[in-house]
């Protein structure tokens, strides 16, 4: 929005530079985005008289004008314009003069004619687009004075960004009223002194409102036997200062007023009004209206609409109809003043793609308190500005009145918030500079909010307000004082940043995808149908069809990310993502999961560490890695049938006989689903199954001092068998005296019958009381092999 200074100097004396008055404002919460000096493009254009004319001897269509612009000296001006005589008063750029468009003047000559100056059109200074002619100034204007003076434009405008919340200063008032609780100087509010006649507005037109929750307030007045004309210079300027076009006498006030209050209005031709009555409602559907722009609009039925007895005549709060306008030929107006409901004026603006200045004021909030004042402020401008007569009283339907908003103020609350000792007087004074009414005869303040000031609500608001008007930079700096209380250990956390902390070191990725996806994933994972993981919430608005749901699952999204990088030729592909997933089992739950994904290749690439594709045990490691980092030692491994993974590859983790995830090798069919051409392994895992488990506890032991004795053992068992299997039996057989037991071998072969497959292990043996010998050591590990081979029908391999 855009303000003068010397219009807001017309509602309250300030002494501030432009410079001053835009930090003041900006610091007050109306930023100011730019401050342009309205005069300073034409500076050097003056006021001149045409004394005399003469045809150029050298070209038909010009003449030579002798111009007195107030000096000793008359110019000779060669110009083309076709209204330039005698005697008329119009603008000089002299020489050197820049105008708006560019052109720099100069001395010349015009087909052998010396031109010292130029006589200027309103498009030639940037005032408009009329190049039609010169322009014309009054016959009475001094000779020579700068055109800036002659046309108001010494003046700076302020170019204001309002935020949302504060649509009170969408106004010339609204703004004055900022520095007032800046200054403390008084406001200079218009004084509306309406001379009516004797018919009776009431007599003449009705207002009825069918949908009170979309119009609160409407109120009318209806202003005879005027006349349509061109505005007076003052409004033309004061207008066009700002912004704002030029239209006609009755049209201008109406934007005039929109800028002093704040409250758009709209003037209807009387006679255009089907029985010369109002009817504001819902559109009908499919019902049209052609707008002021002359665009023919389709309506729908929740877009509110002014009507007469018969068609709409304007959208309300938005745009006027075209059928109903002001013209020349209007005699008799009905001028229009109203409260609309935000949301539907917003939505009917976005809909119809229109923005105009009165729907940007609706959209953010009017004031349904100044709805009278402004209607007969314009009443009397277009009675003195048009003529006619302003019938008596005014209609003013208000169905949805409500009581002012009065909230309680604690003044030592504001000062334990601001960390500041205002007095509670001086509160006093900053809230009723900004109009709000202080009932200080309680210890608690009942502060009434005035109904321009919807966004405040709370105490907290009323804190807001005092804090911006006593001046952010007045409030003191301090440091917060106060115990700092001791952090209260959360396990989960402590899982998560330990098993994201260990993948990444282990050269893993992190992925963050959307928690909505496509339903069809579980299809393309091989999810059966009564699988839970299917029980998805909808979203109610979805962003499109791929992204409808919910997840319960974290594979999918990583199966894309993979399929993603693979059709842009990343082939080395280690990703894993912490989030939640949405479980719906008769309670809505979010538990949140860990899940991972090796496809491709791995490796660095190097000779050390060449590229080679991944297999069951990388993902395997990655498993044990994240369990071993969490402290959670008592787990085992099951197999399992889990459809998205290869059969006889993939397993489940049990811990207390509980799964909290599963692993292994992607189905074929899902990779074919992805359009992934090589295999992959995954993890999916509940987090909060690592956290139940989890144990950050260290015990520390001392170093022994007995040494341990290693011997490797190869067995040949049933494929079927896990090598968890012979691990767990190998501990149980040794007892304490088996210090670790490590799988260093898997083959299957030749030298392997059909059916079978070879384990070895390395078998550490150790006492922590005494040194082991052979002899002991060999009893041990021939009862290990006899429980291997009794157990799980283990032969030794020789």
């Amino acid at each position: 929005m855009n303000v003068t200074s010397n219009w807001l100097k017309t509602y309250i004396d300030f002494e501030f530079s432009p410079s001053e008055l835009a930090d003041r404002l900006t610091m007050l919460g109306v930023e100011v985005e730019s401050v342009k000096h309205l005069g300073t493009d034409i500076e050097g254009v003056v006021v001149g008289s045409v004394s005399s004319i003469r045809p150029h001897p050298n070209a038909d269509k010009l003449v030579l004008c002798q111009v007195d612009i107030g000096g000793t000296e008359e110019l000779q001006i060669v110009c083309g314009a076709p209204n330039v005589r005698e005697g008329m008063l119009a603008p000089v750029a002299t020489i050197g003069v820049t105008l708006p468009v560019g052109l720099t003047i100069k001395r010349a000559k015009l087909r052998g004619e010396t031109s010292q100056g130029m006589l200027c059109s309103e498009k030639e200074l940037g005032l408009s687009d009329d190049a039609a002619g010169l322009m014309e100034l009054p016959t009475d204007t001094p000779l020579g004075i700068p055109l800036s003076e002659v046309l108001q434009l010494d003046d700076v405008r302020f170019e204001l960004e309002i935020t949302p919340n504060r649509p009170d200063c969408l106004s010339l008032i609204g703004v004055a009223r900022e520095i007032r609780a800046e200054t403390g100087n008084p406001l200079k509010l218009p004084t509306v002194d309406l001379r009516e006649g004797s018919t009776n507005t009431e007599d003449l037109t009705s207002v009825t409102i069918d949908a009170p929750d979309l119009c609160p307030r409407y109120a009318a007045r209806v202003i005879q036997g005027i006349k349509v004309s061109e505005s007076p210079a003052w409004l033309q300027q004061r207008l066009e200062a700002v912004g704002i076009g030029v239209i006609n006498n009755v049209v201008d006030v109406t934007n005039f007023v929109l800028m002093e209050y704040g409250q758009p209005l709209h003037a209807f031709d009387y006679d255009k009004l089907a029985e010369n009555r109002i009817v504001v409602r819902r559109a009908t559907d499919g019902e049209q209206i052609t707008t002021l722009d002359e665009v023919e609009r389709e309506l729908t039925p929740d877009m509110l609409v002014i009507a007469d007895a018969e068609k709409p005549v304007a959208l309300a709060g938005i745009m006027g109809g075209y059928d109903s306008e002001i013209t020349e030929t209007t005699c008799d107006v009905l001028l229009e003043s109203a409260y609309f409901n935000p949301s539907s004026v917003r939505a009917t603006a976005k809909a119809l793609g229109i923005s105009t200045e009165a729907s940007y004021r609706f959209e953010r909030g009017a004031d349904p308190g100044v709805v009278l004042a402004a209607l007969d402020r314009a009443a009397q401008l277009i009675a003195e500005l048009a003529g006619g007569t302003v019938c008596e009283g005014t209609v003013d339907v208000y169905p949805g009145q409500q009581p002012l908003t009065r909230i309680q103020l604690r003044p030592e609350r504001v000062n334990f918030v601001l960390g500041t000792t205002l007095e509670a007087g001086e509160m006093v004074q900053i809230l009723n500079r900004l109009d709000f009414d202080v009932d200080t005869t309680e210890e608690t303040y009942q502060v009434a909010v005035p109904t321009f000031r919807s966004d405040v609500t709370r105490e907290i608001d009323l804190i807001e307000e005092i804090a911006r008007v006593h001046g952010y930079d007045n409030i003191p700096t301090t440091l917060p004082k106060g115990d700092i209380p001791v952090p209260v250990p959360n396990l989960k956390t402590e899982v998560r940043r330990c098993i994201k902390r260990f993948l990444l070191a282990a050269g893993m990725m992190e992925a963050v995808n959307y928690s909505f996806c496509d339903p069809n994933c579980f299809d393309k994972i091989r999810l059966a149908a009564n699988d839970p993981l299917r029980n998805t919430l909808q979203l109610r608005n979805p962003l499109s069809p791929e992204m409808s749901v919910l997840r319960t699952t974290l594979t999918p999204g990583l199966l894309e990310n993979a399929q993603h990088n693979r059709n842009h030729q990343i082939d080395t592909i280690a990703l894993f993502e912490i989030g939640g997933v949405f479980v719906d089992n008769g309670e809505v739950k979010e538990p949140e999961c860990v899940a991972g994904v090796l496809a491709g290749q791995v490796g660095e690439g190097v000779y050390s560490d060449p590229y080679r594709p991944p297999d069951f045990f990388d993902i395997k490691g990655l498993v044990e890695g994240m369990l071993e980092v969490c402290g959670i030692v008592d787990w085992t491994l099951q197999n399992t049938d889990t459809p998205t993974f290869h059969p006889g590859r993939n397993a489940e983790v049990l811990v207390n006989d509980k799964r909290i995830g599963v692993f292994g090798e992607v189905h074929p069919e899902v990779l074919e689903n992805y359009d992934l051409p090589y295999k992959a392994y995954l993890f999916e895992f509940d987090l909060e199954g690592f956290a139940d488990a989890a144990t950050f506890t260290k015990r520390f032991e001392p170093i022994s001092i007995y040494p341990k004795v290693a011997r490797d053992l190869a067995i040949v068992v049933d494929k079927e068998i896990l090598s968890d299997m012979p691990t767990e039996l190998i501990y149980t057989a040794g007892g304490d005296s088996v210090d670790s037991v490590r799988l260093f071998d898997v083959y299957e072969g030749e030298q392997v019958p059909e059916g079978k497959k070879s384990l070895a292990y390395t078998i550490t043996y150790h006492s922590a009381t005494e040194t082991l010998t052979d002899k002991a050591v060999n009893a041990l590990h021939d009862e290990v092999v006899k429980r291997l081979n009794r157990e799980l029908g283990a032969e030794l391999r020789v």
